[in-house]
Order: C-alpha cells, then structure tokens, then sequence
C-alpha cells in the first residue's frame, strides 16, 4: 500500500486531510495555497496527525501531564500493595476538583472506588484535619494544607 494520504498546513494555519489525486482546499478557509507536511498510508494515522497538529499547544501539555500522572499512578498501582494510608492519601488526591477542594460526595465515590470502606470517610477526614493535612472549608469541604 503506499503513502496515499497527506497531512497539509493551509496558509491560514489549519492543518487536515487529503487523498492523493485529489485537490487539496482549506476547510475553513477555501484557499488552495496549501504544504504538505506528512504522508500516510491509511486514513485512521491521519486522522490522528490532523487532530494533533490542530490541538492547541497549551491543552496538548495539560493532556500530557495528566496522562503522565494518570499512568503513573496505574504503575504504582500494578507494583503492588501500598499502604493504606497511601491508598487513602491517593484516593483523597484524586477526589479533589480542580479547585483544590475536596467535598463529601466525591470522597465517599473515590474511596468506594478504591476499594475502600466508603462510610468511614469522617475518621479518614477527621485523621487529615488531626495531622493539619487538610482544613475545612465549609460543612461539607475541605482544603489541603
């Protein structure tokens, strides 16, 4: 099979597909004035190309990361027991909006998720508050010290 498929770059800056044989025309655009950057063999690794290269580059580094930090996780994860108060800590990381607070409902959902008794939330919470790992915020929040 050969390389039938092109990623292209418009002047205007947008990148997407084309077929070979055919006329390459920006999508948003309409011009012609179009360089090849990429060719493929199947449409499924262009269309991949065409999503990358049309991804802002801030919110590609922000996916990154948390994939990164994401599989990293599972990794630990696979390696073996950790300790409950590791499991917790993890748990309670991951039940924390992007605020930096956590709240009752995504605790007991993360920790029952985790395998965790999801009813002993309140001494799992009132430990943290003991050790100044996290203060209150408001009845039902807390926040990481």
């Amino acid at each position: 099979m050969g390389l039938d498929w092109y990623l292209v770059r418009c002047k205007c800056g947008h990148s997407f597909g084309h077929k070979k044989g055919n006329n390459a025309k920006c999508t948003i655009c309409g011009s012609n004035e179009v360089t090849i950057v990429q060719q493929f063999s199947d449409s499924r690794s262009l269309a991949n190309a065409v999503s990358d290269a049309n991804l802002p580059k801030e919110l590609a580094k922000e996916l990154s990361s948390r994939l990164k930090s994401k599989s990293a996780i599972e990794e630990k994860r696979k390696q073996g027991p950790v300790s409950i108060r590791e499991r917790i800590s993890v748990t309670l990381r991951s039940a924390t909006d992007e605020q930096g607070v956590l709240r009752i409902d995504a605790i007991r959902r993360e920790l029952d998720s985790a395998g965790l008794d999801a009813e002993s939330w309140e001494s799992i919470i009132g430990g943290a508050e003991l050790e100044g790992i996290l203060i209150r915020s408001s009845n039902d929040s807390w926040r990481w010290v």
